[in-house]
């Protein structure tokens, strides 16, 4: 069977250009909502690929079409790739720089958007100030991961034509008719259950190419005109007015539906000169000059547009930001164009498959060494950073009682280095025994046990959220050293309470299953967090939480109360890194951040209630640095940094003490 080679359809390349241009406004200007246009991409990117396999049929060679996909895809997309690199290093804060390289090489190799759902992200968030340049890889990721399992279906369905004369379209069609029935269900399912991760699911989005990919099974008729001139307009303005209508539904579910069909409506319009249809305004030349550089724009628009975001320290574009980032876009996409889609990849010798798969191999060499190169260098200067003696990162042993603050200056050697503070989270500890006779309540459990395996000398249990858990690096050290039985039951985002304001109804549950559970422990004592600091506000007590604990010191459960520490509306090592750590805006006072008086001091009328403050510690001098001693007080806008809370052992351990044998 020979390959009859398709008509070129300028309303579809047209059409192209106008869904990037909707990509662009709406990333610009769309305040979080859908524009649809990138499903107008996958609907038109599988309708003509399907096609293209319906019509070489047996002549269908799988190793030619990978090859010659990729080797025009993956010139611009390198490019824009090590672009964003580079940028990333001169713009970007070094918090962020890890993050990059490691979705620079899931931009390549087409994974980017199962890195976005590992790491939780949400499309439509509001919040851009830490959204990744390189984050819109993810629809050319799925668009990768078509491109290569479309002709593995191809190849199955040849393999059943061979051997059973059963005809491609046949399997092919059963095949598309199934994906698109299991995948929107999927997708339903996700967008109900887990919405931002649905929205970049592979699986969850096979529905559009599926589906797509059936209307290439459908002849293009020849209506008459005025039909076909009222589906061209039709779809035109659905795809034009989608994101206004559709553009805060859940993504990829039945909302979905309106691009792709308004899309189709555009492709089985067919083609005409007459000036009113709308074939024509899409063959036009302006927008076949846009379809030309669609690719090119899409890969440059975003980055460009976060970079210039950073820049500003703003959450969204204004006109003469609108202005920069759509010129500076265009140019990009045009150079690139120019350069690599109609000069480079054009060279007659890369159009043979050896060497179209020697170009692929060699720029994917030189990414992954640029990325290994650099990550190599972070990775060193990290080491150095801990190598250096404690009399250069004392913490907090700099603001012990005789010692003086030392002048905190912006500089790449604060412990444990500007590139990985962001992760400097506590160790991972053991895993609760979750099958014994008396088993915690369901939560994040860690135990500590004597090494030996004689009995412990005391049983301790720390219990709360993730500010309670960021001191078990202390704890654990000392469970340690003094043979302890030691507890860590975290609740994310629930403090010990009774019903209130600030509790979920599963918090509360939670505290009362501990509760009990704690009641029949009987441990030695435990510790908790007891006041609550606020980003925007002031310091608190825990609401309802005396109340809650009464039960237990009742019962004679002595219970070691740690003051809440400060919390930020911004990320403070950013800051920190942004402005230099002398910086006023680094540097908040002590009184915006927490109360004058502890709200400890109210729980300690209730015997069984000790008290522990380390602000001081935190907060010397009147005000909350982001560095103290050379090292990040903080490793995000709220929780303490690991290594800063190793430097407050010996006052910790002290008021520890203090408290429990009283």
């Amino acid at each position: 069977m020979t390959e009859s080679r398709p008509q070129h359809r300028g309303e579809i390349h047209g059409l192209r250009g106008m869904a990037i241009a909707l990509v662009v406004a709406y990333h610009l200007w769309g305040a979080g909502r859908v524009s649809g246009g990138v499903d107008v991409f996958l609907m038109i990117s599988a309708y003509l690929m399907t096609g293209s396999f319906l019509r070489k049929g047996m002549a269908f060679k799988f190793l030619d079409f990978l090859v010659g996909r990729f080797r025009r895809l993956i010139p611009s997309s390198a490019v824009v790739i090590l672009a964003t690199c580079v940028a990333g290093w001169l713009i970007l804060t070094p918090t962020r720089w890890y993050g990059l390289l490691e979705q620079a090489l899931a931009s390549l190799f087409y994974t980017q958007n199962w890195v976005l759902i590992g790491l939780a992200t949400d499309y439509t968030s509001a919040d851009r100030s830490g959204t990744s340049p390189l984050q819109h890889y993810w629809s050319l990721s799925i668009q990768g991961q078509i491109f290569l399992m479309w002709p593995l279906l191809m190849l199955l369905a040849m393999a059943l034509f061979k051997f059973w004369r059963i005809p491609i379209k046949w399997t092919l069609g059963v095949i598309f008719v199934a994906a698109t029935a299991a995948s929107l269900a999927y997708a339903l399912h996700g967008v109900a259950t887990n919405p931002p991760a649905a929205y970049f699911d592979t699986w969850a989005r096979l529905w559009e190419f599926s589906l797509a990919s059936l209307f290439a099974f459908v002849p293009q008729l020849r209506l008459p005109y005025a039909v076909s001139a009222i589906m061209s307009w039709t779809g035109v303005v659905g795809v034009a007015i989608g994101g206004l209508i559709i553009g805060r539904y859940d993504f990829p579910g039945l909302p979905a539906l309106w691009p792709s069909l308004a899309a189709a409506l555009v492709v089985f319009a067919g083609s005409s000169q007459r000036r009113t249809h709308a074939a024509h305004w899409l063959s036009s030349r302006p927008m076949a000059w846009i379809g030309d550089r669609a690719y090119g724009l899409y890969l440059w628009h975003w980055p460009v547009l976060m970079f210039w975001l950073h820049l500003s320290e703003r959450n969204e574009v204004d006109i003469w930001g609108s202005m920069v980032v759509i010129g500076l876009s265009v140019l990009l996409a045009d150079f690139s164009t120019r350069l690599i889609e109609r000069r480079f990849n054009r060279i007659p010798l890369l159009t043979a498959k050896r060497w179209g798969l020697a170009t692929i191999a060699t720029i994917v060499i030189i990414v992954i060494g640029a990325v290994q190169a650099w990550t190599m260098i972070l990775d060193r200067s990290v080491q150095q950073v801990n190598a250096a003696p404690e009399t250069e990162r004392p913490g907090a042993r700099a603001v012990t009682p005789g010692a003086s603050l030392p002048t905190a200056s912006p500089s790449r050697s604060i412990a444990p280095g500007d590139t990985v503070i962001h992760t400097d989270w506590p160790e991972a500890l053991p895993p609760c025994n979750m099958d014994g006779p008396l088993a915690p309540p369901q939560s994040e459990c860690s135990e500590v046990l004597p090494e030996d395996g004689q009995p412990p000398h005391r049983t301790v249990v720390m219990f709360g959220d993730s500010h309670t858990n960021q001191w078990n690096p202390l704890l654990h050290d000392l469970a340690v050293r003094e043979r302890w039985r030691l507890l860590v039951i975290i609740q994310p985002g629930c403090r010990f309470s009774l019903p209130n304001e600030f509790s979920t109804p599963e918090c509360v549950q939670f505290s009362r299953d501990l509760t009990t559970y704690l009641l029949q422990l009987q441990p030695d004592w435990v510790f908790t967090i007891g006041s609550r600091a606020q980003a925007d506000g002031p310091e608190l007590p825990v609401d309802t939480y005396a109340e809650a604990a009464r039960p237990l010191t009742e019962a004679g459960i002595t219970i070691v109360n740690m003051r809440d520490n400060p919390r930020f509306t911004f990320l403070m090592p950013e800051c920190v890194q942004r402005y230099g750590a002398a910086d006023a805006r680094c540097l908040p006072p002590v009184s915006e951040k927490l109360a004058a008086e502890s709200p400890l001091l109210a729980l300690e009328a209730d015997p069984g209630m000790r008290s522990m403050d380390l602000t001081e510690y935190i907060c010397p001098d009147g005000y909350c640095p982001g560095v103290i001693g050379n090292v990040y007080v903080y490793m995000d806008d709220n929780h303490l940094s690991r290594t800063y809370i190793h430097t407050l052992k010996d006052e910790f351990e002290a008021q520890l003490w203090s408290a429990v044998e009283r």
